[in-house]
């Protein structure tokens, strides 16, 4: 069964049981599930659904990502032209709130790369979503 028909599949048992979760579409080898830890290890463990969990480094647990740091991300990967990669690809950026336009509220960091000015939001020290954006669309985090 190739990877898309495994996503699919576990999106229509997670559907069945009730179960929120995301699948980025620009990076289809992730799941997200929204529930707690035991229920998401019970799943993958009867095998229900087909994952491998990102794990905390620091923690060395199941990877929980807060509510809104996940909306963000979840925010920034809707953006057409939006990439998700390793969280290796980017050095640290100053801490910043969007003010207007499409992504307005989301939280992040703005990092200057050779091909302009982005927008990147972190999943843990894991993974980033990156999106181009203008300078004058953001303010310094409080």
């Amino acid at each position: 069964m190739s990877r898309n028909a495994q996503w699919k599949k576990s999106g229509r048992e997670l559907d069945q049981m009730g179960i929120g979760y995301y699948i980025p579409a620009s990076y289809r080898t992730l799941l997200f599930l929204h529930t707690d830890k035991p229920t998401a290890l019970s799943l993958v463990n009867s095998g229900r659904i087909h994952a491998r969990f990102l794990i905390d480094h620091g923690t060395r647990t199941l990877l929980e990502v807060p509510q809104k740091q996940m909306e963000d991300f979840m925010r920034v990967l809707e953006e057409p032209e939006a990439v998700c990669s390793p969280d290796t690809t980017f050095f640290k950026g100053e801490k910043i709130k969007v003010i207007r336009g499409s992504l307005k509220g989301v939280e992040g960091e703005i990092v200057e790369t050779p091909g302009g000015t982005n927008l990147v939001v972190r999943v843990s020290t894991l993974l980033c979503a990156k999106v181009s954006i203008a300078r004058t669309d953001v303010v310094p985090a409080e």
